[in-house]
């Protein structure tokens, strides 16, 4: 996916502690016309730029040492964090288990990627984050990006035949699978 001119504008915190996987990142961006980009590699750097300028991304890695990156998430998202409130946030993580993609989410993360990804995965979801921001919301529990992606609309054509076999494929017949609450 490659972003508008105005979506290359945008301000990036790179937060990521190891040398090769942030040089890596940075290289990506700046082939896809990136240059507003702040890299941070511990957590001293990492307060420190997110606390004195507002970005329109922040990449954080989940390794960070001594930094616990789902509860910096809840303090940005609580304002707590300089004016990076509803930045987009997309954790790069080892872990990719269901838990903590789950945590992650109720944290505030707006986008999870698990490592390792592809250079199209990477900007696929970057540049939907930036140009299709979701909805902001607060409530009394939770304080971030929409949880409601990817929600599938009901489909009511009538069923097409299968060729092969001449059965028709029902609506009811299609498995979804909900989200936990």
């Amino acid at each position: 996916m490659r972003p508008s001119p105005q979506t290359r504008m945008a301000t990036i915190l790179l937060a990521e502690s190891n040398p090769q996987m942030r040089s890596a990142i940075r290289s990506i961006l700046l082939y896809h016309k990136f240059h507003q980009i702040t890299e941070a590699y511990d957590t001293k750097s990492f307060m420190e730029s997110v606390r004195s300028v507002p970005f329109s991304a922040i990449l954080l890695d989940s390794g960070i040492p001594n930094l616990d990156a789902l509860a910096i998430t809840r303090f940005i998202r609580a304002g707590r964090l300089g004016a990076n409130r509803t930045s987009g946030i997309m954790l790069l993580s080892l872990r990719s288990d269901l838990p903590y993609v789950f945590e992650a989410r109720e944290a505030g993360v707006t986008e999870f990627i698990a490592k390792p990804f592809s250079t199209a995965s990477l900007m696929t979801r970057l540049v939907s984050m930036l140009e299709k921001p979701r909805p902001f919301v607060t409530t009394d529990s939770y304080t971030g990006p929409c949880r409601r992606t990817g929600l599938v609309e009901p489909d009511f054509t009538p069923p097409k035949q299968r060729a092969e076999d001449g059965m028709a494929v029902r609506h009811e017949d299609i498995v979804v699978i909900p989200r936990r609450p």
